[in-house]
Parts: structure tokens; C-alpha cells; sequence
């Protein structure tokens, strides 16, 4: 972290155990079964593979199509 930003009133810097902990998100495991729901980004979400034919559905969510398995 940078220092300049622990001299902020106020910040902390995180202990270990909780920065191991933070969890940007991830993309569903392939293989992919039916229809996929998600919480990513409109990026996140829009830069997935074409195959699966990502829609962003707004608030945080995305939606992608797999196989038939």
C-alpha cells in the first residue's frame, strides 16, 4: 500500500488475513452448463469470451449462455 495514502486522517492499513480475503470477482469455470448468472462490472462482463454470448442485465450482473451438458 502506498504510504501517502496510510497518512490520510483516518486510513489503516489492512492486516494480512484481510487482504488474503478480498475478492475482486471472478469468471464462472468452464465448463459452462445452460444459462450463467454472475456479479461482474459491464467490462468485466462484456470482455468475456464472445463464445458465450455475455449480456450485461445492469446492477452488477451478467449473464452468458454455455453448452447443453
Amino acid at each position: 500500500m502506498l504510504k501517502n495514502i496510510l497518512n490520510l486522517e483516518g486510513a489503516q492499513e489492512l492486516s494480512i488475513f484481510e487482504k488474503k480475503s478480498i475478492n475482486g470477482g471472478s469468471y464462472p469455470v468452464e465448463p459452462i452448463c445452460g444459462n450463467v448468472t454472475w456479479s461482474a462490472s459491464e467490462v468485466v462482463c462484456l470482455n468475456y469470451d464472445p463464445y458465450y454470448r455475455p449480456v450485461y442485465l445492469g446492477n452488477n450482473k451478467c449473464s452468458i449462455v454455455g453448452d447443453a451438458c
